[in-house]
């Protein structure tokens, strides 16, 4: 019977994950992979850094996903079981990520760590689809949140746990919203506004009809009442009568010695 040392183990295990990559490189489906070791000595879980936060596809081109590795905690043959660490990892929502506490009666499992001394990983594409029915989608712009309750005693333990006690949480933020893969047009030149059209004046010709005016001498001419205007009318009328007379008389003075 081959056993393997703790030093060969994690030979065989890298060998592994290096085939892995260099295969699904080849494929060309994926622009960068992360390996995360899920155990409770691994510095991510370090409640005192930021490493837990994953930005994925940021800068991939179209059809371009990030992958993440989830490796099993793995031990040589012969280690105790009480000495092992066992998981189920889950997908869940932001409140059950901050409370360490699965309310959904049938939470998302991402992956069962339950066999210590099997080599176990878990392939994670950060796709908006799948291929698979029932798979895993990642849409863009939305925080994924991955927890593991377990604790030692208890495998399936969904409150607390060591997501608890060892802060063993991830975040995984897809990139990008709809509106952020579109490129920024660049800045075009200012031009000066154009000149205003020439403005059209409408000239209203107001067409006014007016009598012909007959020049008068007398002082009412300038008045605009009506009735001087009256008045002017019967002077006018009273000098025509007395210039009559006086022809009459004139004329009566001259036939007089006529008729005698």
């Amino acid at each position: 019977m081959v056993t393997l040392t703790s030093f060969g183990l994690r030979h065989t295990l890298w060998t592994v994950i290096v085939l892995v990559f260099f295969m699904e490189s080849a494929m060309g489906n994926f622009a960068k992979s992360f390996y995360i070791h899920w155990n409770t000595t691994n510095s991510i879980f370090r409640i005192d850094n930021t490493d837990h936060v994953f930005d994925l596809n940021k800068g991939n081109a179209q059809f371009e996903y990030d992958q993440v590795n989830i490796i099993c905690p793995v031990y040589t043959p012969g280690t105790y079981e009480e000495d092992t660490e066992k998981y189920i990892i889950y997908n869940v929502s932001k409140e059950e990520y901050d409370t360490c506490r699965i309310t959904n009666p049938n939470p998302r499992i991402i992956a069962i760590c339950d066999k210590p001394h099997k080599l176990m990983f878990f392939t994670i594409t950060f796709r908006p689809f799948t291929p698979q029915p029932g798979g895993l989608e990642f849409l863009p712009g939305k925080d994924y949140y991955f927890i593991s309750t377990s604790s030692k005693d208890d495998l399936h333990r969904r409150i607390g746990g060591r997501c608890l006690t060892n802060n063993m949480k991830l975040v995984f933020r897809v990139c990008c919203k709809p509106e952020d893969q579109s490129p920024v047009p660049p800045p075009q030149p200012t031009l000066p506004p154009p000149p205003p059209p020439p403005t059209t004046s409408t000239t209203t010709t107001t067409t006014t009809t007016s009598k012909p005016v007959t020049k008068k001498t007398h002082k009412y001419d300038k008045a605009e009442n009506e009735v001087i205007k009256s008045e002017e009318l019967s002077h006018s009328r009273g000098a025509a009568l007395a210039s009559s007379l006086a022809l009459a008389l004139a004329a009566s003075a001259v036939l007089a010695p006529l008729a005698r």
